[in-house]
């Protein structure tokens, strides 16, 4: 596990009891937070030493943030592209 994808991971369990902490995720990792719960989705699917519960919780989390998140379709759709 990297240096990085350990503080994703303990920011990740920090903040999912209270909705990810999207607002802290630009200013911390310099991504927007779809691309964050991207690279922990694909984290969590290949690094086996996560706590199976622990693993499911960030999981749900990532699935219901990247289902929210507007498609950049969408996007584009609406600004008249």
């Amino acid at each position: 596990m990297t240096e990085d994808e350990l503080t994703m991971l303990d920011f990740a369990v920090k903040w999912a009891p209270f909705g990810g902490g999207d607002d802290h995720i630009l200013p911390e990792f310099g991504v927007l937070p779809t691309e964050f719960y991207r690279r922990l989705q694909a984290f969590l699917a290949y690094y086996p030493g996560v706590n199976d519960s622990v693993r499911r919780r960030l999981a749900e989390l990532c699935t219901l943030k990247l289902r929210a998140a507007p498609s950049p379709a969408r996007t584009l759709w609406h600004l008249g592209r």
